[in-house]
């Protein structure tokens, strides 16, 4: 991919692609978003740290920060890179482009839920937070349904050009 192509598919929402431009420029982006995130399920802190028997300094502790922070703005930067891509898609299925900050905003408010009620203290209980991940699961749901195999404009002209090549 050269340099002019990323830049219409991650760092402009304006345009339109078709369906399996989409797939291909989605996926990347949420694989490495994936990988991230199950390391960071795999070294989250599971409980409050006890200072009374623990160091108040920890290089694991603060290793495990500073990744979270990295993972962070990797995850800020993949709503963003998904915005745009998924902004080109809606458009060319008729949708206002906009559309596309549902995704990462869902996604965002879900993780943000499932961080803060085991520390709300009771505040949000713990029912709330399955409701952000239906309402999050949901909004995936129709987003790879509308934007990965719905037909807009752009795919019936990749099938009007496929067609009249073939002939």
């Amino acid at each position: 991919m050269d340099a002019r192509r990323f830049g219409f598919l991650y760092r402009q929402g304006e345009g339109a692609i078709d369906a399996r431009t989409w797939w291909a420029a989605s996926w990347p982006p949420a694989a490495i978003i994936a990988v991230l995130t199950l390391v960071w399920l795999a070294i989250a802190p599971r409980q409050a740290r006890d200072l009374a028997h623990e160091a108040f300094f920890s290089a694991g502790v603060v290793a495990t920060f500073a990744y979270f922070i990295a993972y962070v703005f990797a995850l800020l930067l993949w709503a963003v890179v998904q915005y745009f891509v998924s902004a080109k898609r809606f458009a060319d299925r008729g949708y206002p482009p906009a559309c596309a900050g549902l995704l990462p905003l869902a996604l965002l408010l879900t993780g943000a839920a499932n961080w803060y009620q085991p520390r709300s203290e009771g505040a949000m209980p713990a029912w709330a937070t399955l409701a952000f991940d239906a309402a999050a699961l949901g909004v995936v749901v129709w987003n790879v349904w509308e934007l990965g195999f719905r037909a807009g404009a752009g795919d019936k002209a990749a099938t009007n050009h496929n067609s009249t090549v073939s002939r």
